[in-house]
């Protein structure tokens, strides 16, 4: 082995350089400064940016967490819908018109609501009735269309009614083509229709009678 008498000066030469540079930044970060350049804005936020899937190119799982995320978001707005939390409901249902039609309607009897089992009731009962006596079955299929038009009466004064109130308790200005715009016809005459503890969102008030301000 060859002996090199200038390998230990060089060894505490680095050694010696290596201390001064470490006591040069802890003597800046006592003093309050940086010991290096300040990054960019742009630099900064990619840095501290995460991204959601790892790989950008990989389609297949970018639509597997979006649709993960879309099926919690639906299901915690469901959740809102049934127990009646308006800050949690999609943002339609939030809408002051429309939780105003809501409780309008709930606080309505609407003969609507059991339209639709008591016509399967009747019409089953009219087939059956007609091969025992066609004059049974006959009259069940007339009760059913009187019961009909006298349901779509109600749904006619039920609608110019919450029009009239709408502008009373200043929900709506008139203006028709908001109306369409929101599909308030079809929301207010679906929801008349069904079976009121069915109803989605809830009914705020268990009974009827109660009507909104």
């Amino acid at each position: 082995m060859t002996w090199n008498p200038f390998a230990n000066t060089k060894k505490a030469k680095a050694e010696k350089q290596q201390q001064e540079a470490e006591a040069k930044a802890a003597a800046a970060r006592k003093a309050g400064k940086k010991d290096h350049a300040t990054p960019k804005r742009k630099d900064a936020q990619a840095m501290s940016y995460t991204p959601l899937v790892p790989d950008p190119k990989d389609r297949k799982t970018r639509r597997k967490v979006e649709r993960n995320r879309t099926r919690a978001r639906e299901n915690r707005e469901y959740a809102a819908m049934e127990s009646g939390d308006i800050s949690q409901m999609p943002k339609a249902e939030r809408d002051p018109m429309r939780i105003y039609i809501r409780d309008w309607v709930d606080a309505r009897w609407n003969l609507g609501e059991w339209f639709i089992p008591i016509a399967i009731i009747l019409l089953i009962g009219s087939m059956s009735l007609s091969s025992y006596s066609t004059l049974l079955g006959m009259i069940l299929a007339m009760f059913l269309y009187v019961y009909m038009f006298v349901v779509i009466a109600d749904l006619f004064a039920m609608w110019f009614t919450l029009k009239r109130s709408l502008i009373k308790h200043k929900k709506w200005d008139g203006d028709r083509s908001k109306l369409r715009r929101m599909h308030i016809l079809t929301y207010a005459l679906s929801r008349s229709l069904q079976i009121r503890r069915m109803r989605v969102p809830r009914p705020r008030e268990k009974k009827r009678g109660v009507w909104p301000d």
